[in-house]
C-alpha cells in the first residue's frame, strides 16, 4: 500500500514490475546478469505465472477475466508510516468501472490498478458483513470511515496477520481512535446484514390451506427490512395470487420488521416443501500486486424453509346413536347424528356444508339380527341399499341433517313418504338406521371435497331399537251372575305378541333384554261383607286394580304362557305350571277377573281393566221361600181365584206337599160337584 509513484496526477503505477526487472535500461540490471539470462528468467516466470493462473481458474471456476480500475476518488483512504515507508494507505484505494470502491488487504504491498483475475469469496459472516459495508458507504467521502472499513478487510482477508498487526498498530497511533469506528461499523454490519431467513407455517383449514411467514434475521435473530426474499412450493398446493393474478408456486418480495404472510391451498394429497431464499452480500477479491476486497454482489442464499402433509379432499363421517332403544308403538322415532371426519390427515373444510340422509327399517323379526350387513370398500349408498333389499328389507321412513363442520349433532325424527311423522307399529319389531352421505347428491364446491360416498352400516347396534309390540286383550267370565258356592271361570283371547314370544333370550349387543315368557291373572274379590245389599256400592269402578282393604280382597293371581291365543282360567284348567285352578265364590259381591302382563323389551305392559263388566260376575245368597199351610181334611177347600202367572224365581227347586195338598182338595171338589148334578139329572 506504498504512496510512491502511484500518487502522480496521471496515474502511473510503480516502475517496477512483480518480477523484479526494471521497466527501462541497459542490457543488464547492474549484477553484471546477461540480457539472454534475463530473458531465460523472464519465460520461466511468466510460465510460472501461467500455471498458477491456470490452477486459480480451475479452483475457482467463477474467477472473472483479468482487467484494470481506477484511482479511488479522493477521501476514501487514510495515509500512514509503517516499516520505514511513507505515505502508506489504508482504506479504498481504488474502484472498478462501475464504481464500487475496493480496499487493500495486504499490508506493505504496492499498489497498482490493473489485476490479473477476481473472484467471489466464500460465504460467510464476516464477507457479508465487509460487502454490506463497502456497498453501503460507496458514495461516503469520509476517509476515517473508509479507513475503518479498511482496517476490517485486513482483520479478516489479509494473509499475513503478522505484517498486518506490525502496521495496525502504526495506524492506531497515527489515527487514534481509528479501531473505534471500526467496531462501531462491525456493530452496524452485524444489525443489517442477513445472517438467516425464517420461515414457519400453520395450518387455518385442517391440512388443505395454512400460511407460510417469512422473515430474514441478523445475527441477533431480529428481522430486517429491505431484503429480497422468494419462497417456492413443491408439491401439491399453490399459493394464493396477489394482486389478481393466479395461483402461483412461486412467491418473492421485499422482506420488512415484521413478518410477511403469504397463504396457500392446496390442490391434492402429499407432501409440500417450501423452499426459501434471500438475497444476502458477497465479497469480490481483485488479484494484484496488492491484493483487493470489494462488494461483489448479491447472492440468494437457499434452504428449506418447512416441510408438511396437505390434503384437499376429506372423508366425512357420521356417528349415530338411537335417541330412545326401547320405543313404544305409536311413538316417533329419532336418531341422535353426529359429524365428523375419518383419517388422521381428513379435515372439514371450514363452512363447507354437507347433507346427510338417513333410512330407517322396521318390523325386523329379533332372531335376524345377524343379518348385519357393511358397506364395501367404495361402495355407493345405492349400490348398499340394492344389497339390503336383496336380503329382504325397504326403508319405512327417512331423515336428513345438514352439517357445516365436524363434531356437530342433530336430533333426526323420521317421517314417513308423505312427509309427517312416522310412528312405530303396533305389530313391533326391530328397527334400525342407515346413514349416508352421498358425494353426488353435495354442492357443486362440496364435490371437490368429497370423493366417494359415507355409508354406515345395516343393523348397526348404536343406531337400532327395538319397537315394542301392542297386546290387545278380549275376555268374557262363563257366568255374569252366580250364588256363593258358584265355581268361577273366565275365557281370555290374547293378541299382539310376536311370534315365538318368550323364546327370545335377549341380544346383549344390541341392548335388547329377554323375553319375560309369563303373564298373570288375578281375581279380586269387592262388596260390603256385612250386608249384601250394600255390595253394589263397591262395583268395580276405574281401569287400574285397587288397593286392598275391608271392601276389596284380591283372591288369587295365577300365571299363564305370555303368547297369543286363548286362556281358560278356573274349572280345573291348568296354569303355565300344569296345576288346575279352581275358584269358588266364597262370599256375596262382586268377583273380577284381570288379565296382565309386566312387559319386556319387545312388548308393551298389558292390562285388562278392571271395571271391564265382561269380566265381572255377581255372587249373591239363594234366599228358601216360606212353605204354605195345607188345607183340613173334613173340610173342602174352597178353590182359589185364578191369577196371574208369577215369573218363576230364579232360584232352583219347589215345594211338593203345598202341591200334593192342592191336588186333593181339586178332586173332592170335583166330585162333590159331580154327585150334585147326577142326583138333579135324576
Amino acid at each position: 500500500m506504498t504512496d510512491d509513484q502511484t500518487t502522480q496526477s496521471h496515474g502511473e503505477i510503480h516502475a517496477e514490475n512483480r518480477t523484479g526487472i526494471p521497466a527501462r535500461g541497459g542490457p543488464r540490471d547492474g549484477t553484471g546478469t546477461s540480457p539472454r539470462t534475463i530473458r531465460a528468467r523472464l519465460a520461466a516466470a511468466v510460465a510460472t505465472a501461467a500455471m498458477a493462473l491456470a490452477a486459480m481458474l480451475a479452483a475457482a471456476p467463477a474467477a472473472l477475466a483479468a482487467g484494470t480500475m481506477q484511482w479511488a476518488p479522493e477521501h476514501t483512504y487514510l495515509t500512514y508510516d509503517a516499516d520505514g515507508k511513507r505515505g502508506l494507505r489504508i482504506g479504498a484505494l481504488t474502484r472498478t468501472g462501475d464504481g464500487r470502491l475496493v480496499y487493500c488487504m495486504e499490508a506493505g504491498k504496492d499498489a497498482e490498478t490493473s489485476y490479473s483475475s477476481s473472484r467471489i469469496r466464500e460465504d460467510g459472516e464476516a464477507a457479508r458483513r465487509v460487502g454490506w459495508l463497502a456497498d453501503h458507504y460507496r458514495e461516503h467521502r469520509d476517509a476515517r470511515t473508509h479507513a475503518a472499513i479498511g482496517v476490517l478487510v485486513h482483520e479478516h482477508f489479509d494473509a499475513d496477520p503478522g505484517a498486518w498487526q506490525r502496521h495496525y498498530a502504526a495506524i492506531l497511533q497515527q489515527h487514534p481512535g481509528l479501531d473505534a469506528r471500526a467496531a462501531e461499523l462491525w456493530q452496524e454490519a452485524e444489525s443489517r446484514v442477513p445472517a438467516g431467513i425464517r420461515v414457519e407455517s400453520d395450518m387455518v383449514d385442517g391440512i388443505r390451506s395454512g400460511w407460510v411467514d417469512v422473515g430474514v434475521t441478523n445475527a441477533r435473530g431480529e428481522h430486517i427490512a429491505g431484503i429480497r426474499y422468494e419462497l417456492r412450493i413443491e408439491g401439491p398446493a399453490l399459493f394464493d395470487a396477489a394482486d389478481g393474478g393466479a395461483a402461483a408456486a412461486v412467491v418473492s418480495g421485499t422482506t420488512d420488521l415484521k413478518p410477511i404472510r403469504h397463504t396457500w391451498n392446496a390442490t391434492g394429497a402429499g407432501d409440500v416443501k417450501v423452499h426459501s431464499s434471500y438475497d444476502a452480500p458477497r465479497v469480490e477479491q481483485f488479484v494484484s500486486n496488492q491484493d483487493y476486497i470489494g462488494f461483489g454482489r448479491q447472492e440468494s442464499v437457499s434452504n428449506v424453509g418447512v416441510a408438511f402433509r396437505v390434503r384437499k379432499d376429506f372423508t366425512p363421517s357420521i356417528a349415530t346413536v338411537a335417541a330412545a332403544k326401547i320405543v313404544d308403538a305409536g311413538q316417533e322415532v329419532a336418531d341422535q347424528v353426529t359429524s365428523g371426519v375419518s383419517g388422521d390427515d381428513s379435515h372439514w373444510p371450514a363452512g363447507l356444508e354437507l347433507v346427510a340422509r338417513g333410512y330407517y327399517f322396521d318390523d325386523i323379526p329379533a332372531d335376524r339380527l345377524v343379518d348385519r350387513m357393511e358397506p364395501k370398500d367404495g361402495e355407493s349408498i345405492e349400490d348398499f341399499l340394492a344389497r339390503v333389499k336383496r336380503r329382504g328389507y325397504e326403508p319405512a321412513a327417512w331423515g336428513s341433517a345438514t352439517f357445516t363442520g365436524p363434531g356437530q349433532q342433530a336430533t333426526v325424527a323420521a317421517v314417513d313418504g308423505d312427509g309427517e311423522p312416522y310412528r312405530t307399529p303396533a305389530r313391533g319389531g326391530i328397527g334400525t338406521w342407515v346413514w349416508a352421505i352421498d358425494a353426488s347428491k353435495q354442492s357443486d364446491t362440496a364435490k371437490e371435497y368429497v370423493l366417494a360416498d359415507v355409508v354406515t352400516p345395516f343393523l348397526d347396534a348404536a343406531e337400532s331399537n327395538s319397537n315394542r309390540a301392542k297386546v290387545e286383550v278380549e275376555s268374557t267370565v262363563t257366568e255374569h251372575a252366580a250364588q256363593v258356592g258358584s265355581h268361577l271361570s273366565d275365557t281370555i283371547t290374547v293378541s299382539g305378541f310376536p311370534d315365538g314370544h318368550g323364546t327370545f333370550a335377549g341380544d346383549e349387543t344390541y341392548s335388547i333384554g329377554a323375553d319375560q315368557p309369563i303373564a298373570q291373572v288375578s281375581v279380586w274379590w269387592s262388596g260390603d261383607p256385612d250386608d249384601p245389599a250394600n255390595d253394589d256400592a263397591y262395583e268395580p269402578k276405574g281401569a287400574e286394580e285397587p288397593a286392598e282393604d275391608a271392601n276389596h280382597r284380591l283372591i288369587g293371581t295365577w300365571e299363564y304362557p305370555a303368547v297369543n291365543g286363548r286362556i281358560r282360567v278356573g274349572a280345573g284348567t291348568p296354569d303355565a305350571h300344569g296345576n288346575p285352578v279352581e275358584i269358588t265364590a266364597e262370599t256375596h259381591g262382586w268377583y273380577v277377573f284381570v288379565w296382565k302382563f309386566a312387559g319386556d323389551d319387545r312388548v308393551m305392559p298389558a292390562a285388562s281393566r278392571y271395571d271391564d263388566k265382561w269380566e265381572h260376575t255377581r255372587v249373591t245368597i239363594e234366599e228358601p221361600e216360606e212353605p204354605e199351610e195345607p188345607c183340613e181334611p173334613e173340610e173342602p177347600c174352597e178353590p182359589e181365584e185364578p191369577s196371574e202367572p208369577e215369573e218363576p224365581m230364579p232360584v232352583t227347586g219347589v215345594d211338593v206337599g203345598l202341591v200334593f195338598g192342592v191336588s186333593i182338595c181339586a178332586l173332592a171338589v170335583g166330585a162333590f160337584m159331580l154327585a150334585v148334578i147326577r142326583r138333579r139329572s135324576l
